[in-house]
């Protein structure tokens, strides 16, 4: 079985014309896409690229692992997801993990340090404000699969 994620902000186009994807012009009002996941720059300059999918990815990311939506409740009085995910990152990480993650794990603590710790470093990287800040997806990827290597190991000790 294979799982596939769609329509987290990954842009969409539509066209208005059969030769409209010739058109090189294309401006952020053609865009859409699920708020909460659609990164600033296509709301500020409309510039489209593969940075705007690193973004949404990483609030994909960040949402998994603190059980929070980019659109729940809490985050109504202008606080993001990334930013609530980077004020706990180095204190209170406990608090944001969504506790379903480690329950009943007894490598709990180093589960936490070798793997959530730094999924959410790289969610908060994949979602930082401007594009030229964010990695590349074949960065994030390799990234991903040492810390699922890291995981794998500790589950087997």
């Amino acid at each position: 079985m294979v799982a596939y994620v769609i329509d987290f902000g990954l842009a969409r186009f539509l066209f208005s014309t059969p030769n409209a994807h010739q058109d090189s012009s294309i401006s952020a009002c053609h865009l859409k896409g699920s708020i909460g996941y659609i990164p600033p720059e296509y709301g500020m300059s409309g510039h489209i690229s593969t940075k705007g999918d690193v973004y949404s990815f990483g609030v994909l990311l960040l949402q998994l692992i603190t059980g929070c939506s980019p659109t729940d409740d809490k985050f109504s009085d202008g606080i993001s997801l990334h930013e609530f995910a980077d004020r706990a990152v180095t204190k209170n990480i406990h608090e944001i993990v969504d506790p379903t993650m480690l329950q009943a794990d007894r490598n709990a603590a180093d589960l936490m340090k070798n793997c959530v710790i730094p999924l959410i470093t790289i969610g908060l990287s994949c979602s930082l404000t401007s594009p030229k800040d964010r990695p590349e997806m074949g960065q994030v990827s390799s990234e991903i699969l040492r810390i699922k290597q890291a995981a794998s190991h500790m589950r087997s000790i």
